[in-house]
């Protein structure tokens, strides 16, 4: 295997000469909360972050994400009569009705409608069994592996349990996906149903959301909130995952088993803590130069490494604290080598601890030198060696027919 160099380059980058001053913690009733940031992931509050907690109803940020993956929202699904026997927050479905997939996740995530939420899992997974593994699969894959999941409303059950730290994962990556966030932080929603039977009374077609951080002049209505989801069962108590969006920084923020009001409480406390007292700095901007590769073959001897990505990191408003940057990077490649390859990464070290790190790509294609450009030159001075050398005996060999001749006659 060929042995790779790497190039090691340290630098110090300082946010502002300044000690850091730690802001004051704010106050969470809640049993477990996180506080993230969305853009990068990175944790500014947490409090018993990876103790188990039943998730109830936040659980749907899950079930949306994996049918909105997998599904067709345009799909007409078919009522079945065990989702429309879900226990719980319901709007009524009945069986054999048809509704539209997008509209089932609308009730499911605005009205909390677990009967939606059984009729879903069905369409999506065959089966709530299949679709359990998939939420189960999904969770792995983004890191949530303190979670474990049963069902895809909520509803308690003993072995269907999370923490707030995977549940702000989840979140997070639901909220990279544009039609999700649409249905998160949508205030109201209708739709027109046909129902197999009549009912007493009027059926569901108007949805508002729950959280009422989204609520327009509510109590708790939150300046840039964007979602998410709430949730309650007795065994859970009250549960909510929230975001905002303000001044081009957005938040995440879990609070878990609480009571009425503190739900929205704790959400705020820490949402206003996050924005008061933190603030984004660039470390670096993507397409940033970081270094150059030696190409072995190649077209061009140097192929430049850039950051992939931007990276920004939370430091608090009062101060901040030096960030060393350390680059790795392959000292050899072999060509061709194509733009965006990974070349090595630039990571970030804030008190000897990393804090992240983009991957370092190749800036521009280069190509494999062709074959005949390196070893022409050898053959063409080894035909002119054999050349150089029959003229040479030719001559020694005229030379030696003359004085033969000479001699006899």
């Amino acid at each position: 295997m060929r042995k790779t160099a790497v190039i090691f380059i340290a630098a110090l980058l300082f946010i502002v000469l300044a000690p850091v001053e730690a802001p004051a913690q704010p106050e969470v009733s809640a049993e477990a909360a996180v506080l993230m940031d969305m853009k990068n992931g990175q944790v500014l509050y947490q409090k018993n972050a990876d103790r188990r907690m039943y998730p109830a109803s936040t659980t749907k940020i899950l079930t949306a994400l994996i049918a909105i993956k997998r599904g067709n929202l345009s799909d007409m699904v078919q009522v079945t009569h065990e989702a429309a026997a879900t226990d719980g927050s319901s709007v009524g479905l009945q069986e054999g009705e048809y509704v539209k997939l997008e509209n089932l996740l609308y009730a499911m995530m605005l009205s909390s409608a677990n009967d939606a939420a059984e009729a879903v899992a069905e369409h999506i997974g065959g089966s709530v069994k299949g679709f359990v593994e998939l939420m189960n699969s999904e969770a792995r894959a983004l890191g949530a592996v303190n979670s474990h999941f049963a069902n895809p409303h909520g509803l308690h059950d003993p072995n269907h349990y999370t923490t707030a730290a995977d549940l702000a994962l989840i979140a997070r990556e639901a909220m990279k996906n544009n039609i999700f966030r649409k249905y998160a932080g949508t205030y109201s929603y209708h739709f027109e149903r046909n129902l197999p039977r009549p009912v007493n009374g009027i059926p569901q077609e108007d949805f508002v959301n729950l959280n009422r951080l989204l609520w327009p002049g509510s109590a708790f209505e939150y300046r840039g909130a964007t979602g998410v989801k709430t949730g309650y069962t007795d065994e859970a108590r009250r549960c909510l995952v929230s975001s905002a969006e303000r001044g081009g920084r957005e938040l995440l923020a879990v609070v878990m088993k609480t009571e009425n009001d503190g739900i929205y409480k704790d959400s705020i406390a820490l949402l206003d803590y996050g924005f008061h007292n933190f603030k984004q700095v660039l470390l670096v901007e993507e397409g940033a130069q970081a270094g150059r590769a030696i190409v072995k073959n190649g077209l061009e001897k140097e192929v430049g490494a850039v950051a992939a990505g931007s990276f920004y990191y939370n430091v608090p408003v009062n101060g901040s604290t030096p960030v060393e940057k350390k680059i790795s990077l392959d000292g050899t490649v072999e060509a061709p080598v194509k733009k965006g390859k990974k070349l090595g990464a630039m990571i970030f070290v804030m008190g000897g601890r990393e804090i992240g790190s983009v991957d370092l790509v190749a800036d521009r294609d280069v190509g494999r030198e062709p074959f005949f450009r390196w070893w022409y030159g050898a053959v063409i001075m080894g035909l002119l060696g054999l050349f150089i050398r029959a003229r040479a005996r030719a001559r020694r060999r005229r030379y030696f027919l003359y004085r033969k001749r000479k001699y006899y006659y």
